[in-house]
C-alpha cells in the first residue's frame, strides 16, 4: 500500500538563487574565514532553522511531534543533524540520534557530545520520521547502504540533500533512501532539486533555510535563479489584432497535421491577433476557423513572429534554413525545425525550445551527457541572438544567469504539449516585440509561466488540445 504523501507545495518559494556545491562550500567558507562567524555558530543557526522547517512541515502534514530518528554522518551534515535533534527535543519531540559514521569534524564532535550528555544518542525501533543527515554536498560515488529499508514505514526528511545524490546533477551516487518526503536545503537551492534520476523517489516538497548567505549582498556565483512566475503584461483595452501581433506558423506534414493545429490554437489562446498557417497545401482537420491558410514561401516582412517546426517533418529543411538566416522577424524554432541541419548565423532574434533529444540533435551531442547536467546544457544552447527553453520536468530558460521553473506538472507530459508551448511563445513574441536577447528571454519566461499555469488547471490525461484551450492571459 502506498502511504499518504504530504502536499509538495509545502512552502511557496519566492525567487531564489540556485548554486552548485562548490559555490555553496565557498560561500560557507567565506562566512567562516572571511566574515569571522565561528563554524559551530553557523551550524547552530543551520540546525535550528532546519528543525523549525521540519516542525512546520510536520504540522501541515498531520504529524503531531512524531517519534523521530536522526541518522547522522561524521561531517558537518551530521553536525547539523545533532543540532536539529536537540532543538526538536526542546520542542517536546521524542528524538534519538543514530551515528551512521563516527563524528569526525570538530563541530560535529562538539554537537555529538552535547546530544550524548543529554541522552539523545541512541535508536528507536519504529520511528514515524527519519531525518537523513549523513552526507552533504561533498558526496562522491560509492555511497554505502546505511540500512534505509529498516525504516520503510517512516516519513523521510533529507537535510540539505539526500544521501547518495549528487548535489549538482541529481544523479544517484550509490544507495539512497528509497523515498524522500521533504528536503530542507541550507543556504541555497541546489541543482539536484530540479534534475536527475533521483526525482522519482521524492514527493517534490522542499524548502530552503537561510543562514545569512546574503547579508551584505549576494555572495558567490549562482548557476541559476528559481522563478515562480514571470508576469505577463495585460493587454490594453484599446488593443486591436495588429497590436496583438501576427504570427506565421510553418508546421505540419502528412500524418502530423495535429501538431500544427495545436500550435495555432495555443497561439490564439495566448493572445495573438492573427495567425497564418503555412501548411504546404495540406488539409488540417480541427483547425480553428480563425486561422488563415497560406501556400508558398513565407514572406519575410509580413509577420511579427514566425513559429517553425511542429510536426513539420524533414521535407522542408531548406525553408527552415532560409527563414533562420534571412527572416528579420523573431522566430521560435521547435521540434523538426531543430533537426534541419546547420543553420548558420541568424539575422534576427531566435528562440529554440528543445527537449533532451532535440537538444542533442541541435548541439550534436550525446543526450545522456546533456541530461546529466541540464544547467550546463542550457548555457550551451544560448547564442549571441539565440535564447532557449530547455524543456523537461523543471524547464530552464537561458539568460546571463539561467532561470529554472519548479514545474513537475504531470499533465504537461503528453504528446503535443511542446507544440502548445511553441504556439504560446509565438503569440507572446508577436505581442511583446522583443528587441534584445534579454527581451526574448523575458518572453520565454512568460511563455513557460502560461504553459505551466494551463497544465495545472488540468488533470493527468488531459489532451494537448485541452492544454491549449486552458491557456489564459
Amino acid at each position: 500500500m502506498t502511504r499518504p504523501r504530504p502536499n509538495p507545495q509545502f512552502v511557496r518559494h519566492a525567487d531564489c538563487w540556485v548554486q552548485r556545491a562548490d559555490g555553496v562550500r565557498a560561500t560557507d567558507r567565506e562566512l567562516i574565514d572571511g566574515i569571522g562567524i565561528p563554524e559551530a555558530v553557523l551550524m547552530e543557526h543551520a540546525g535550528h532553522a532546519v528543525a523549525e522547517a521540519i516542525r512546520t512541515w510536520a504540522g501541515q502534514s498531520g504529524l503531531a511531534a512524531p517519534d523521530t530518528l536522526v541518522v547522522c554522518g561524521g561531517g558537518n551534515n551530521g553536525g547539523d543533524g545533532y543540532v536539529l535533534a536537540r532543538h526538536l527535543a526542546l520542542a517536546g519531540w521524542k528524538v534519538r540520534c543514530l551515528p551512521a559514521l563516527p563524528p569526525q569534524s570538530p563541530a560535529c564532535r562538539t554537537f555529538h557530545a552535547v546530544c550524548d550528555k543529554l541522552g539523545l544518542v541512541g535508536t528507536l525501533d519504529e520511528p514515524a520520521l527519519v531525518v537523513d543527515a549523513v552526507f552533504g554536498t561533498g558526496q562522491r560515488p560509492g555511497t554505502p547502504d546505511f540500512g534505509w529499508s529498516r525504516w520503510s514505514g517512516a516519513r523521510v526528511v533529507a537535510v540539505d540533500l539526500p544521501t547518495g545524490v549528487d548535489a549538482d546533477t541529481g544523479q544517484l551516487l550509490g544507495v539512497a533512501p528509497p523515498t524522500v518526503d521533504l528536503v530542507v536545503t541550507i543556504g541555497r537551492a541546489k541543482p539536484f532539486l530540479f534534475t536527475g534520476d533521483w526525482l522519482p523517489r521524492w514527493t517534490g516538497a522542499w524548502t530552503c533555510v537561510d543562514i545569512g548567505f546574503d547579508l551584505g549582498g549576494v555572495r558567490g556565483e549562482p548557476c541559476a535563479k528559481l522563478c515562480a512566475a514571470e508576469p505577463v503584461p495585460s493587454l490594453a483595452a484599446s488593443a486591436n489584432k495588429w497590436d496583438r501581433g501576427h504570427v506565421a506558423v510553418v508546421a505540419g506534414a502528412a500524418g502530423t497535421t495535429g501538431a500544427a493545429v495545436m500550435c495555432c490554437r495555443a497561439a490564439l489562446r495566448a493572445g495573438a491577433g492573427l495567425v497564418t498557417l503555412h501548411g504546404g497545401g495540406l488539409s488540417f482537420p480541427g483547425l480553428p476557423p480563425e486561422v488563415m491558410l497560406a501556400d508558398g514561401r513565407v514572406e519575410l516582412d509580413r509577420y511579427d513572429a514566425v513559429v517553425v517546426g511542429p510536426g513539420l517533418g524533414r521535407s522542408r529543411d531548406a525553408e527552415v534554413r532560409r527563414l533562420w538566416t534571412e527572416c528579420p522577424a523573431p522566430m521560435v524554432v521547435d521540434a523538426d525545425g531543430l533537426r534541419a541541419g546547420p543553420l548558420g548565423e541568424p539575422v534576427g532574434l531566435r528562440l529554440v525550445t528543445p527537449h533532451a533529444g532535440e537538444a542533442a540533435a541541435w548541439l550534436g551531442a550525446d543526450r545522456a551527457e546533456l541530461e546529466a547536467d541540464r544547467f550546463h546544457t542550457a548555457r550551451r544552447l544560448r547564442g549571441e541572438r539565440t535564447a532557449a527553453i530547455l524543456k523537461g520536468a523543471c524547464p530552464i530558460v537561458t539568460g546571463e544567469v539561467p532561470t529554472v521553473f519548479e514545474g513537475r506538472c504531470v499533465a504537461l507530459g503528453t504528446a503535443g504539449s511542446g507544440d502548445v508551448l511553441a504556439g504560446i511563445c509565438g503569440a507572446l513574441v508577436a505581442g511583446q516585440r522583443p528587441h534584445s536577447l534579454a527581451d526574448m528571454e523575458t518572453v520565454a519566461r512568460m511563455a513557460v509561466t502560461l504553459h505551466l499555469a494551463a497544465g495545472r488547471r488540468l488533470a493527468v490525461g488531459a489532451l494537448a488540445s485541452e492544454i491549449a484551450d486552458a491557456v489564459r492571459r
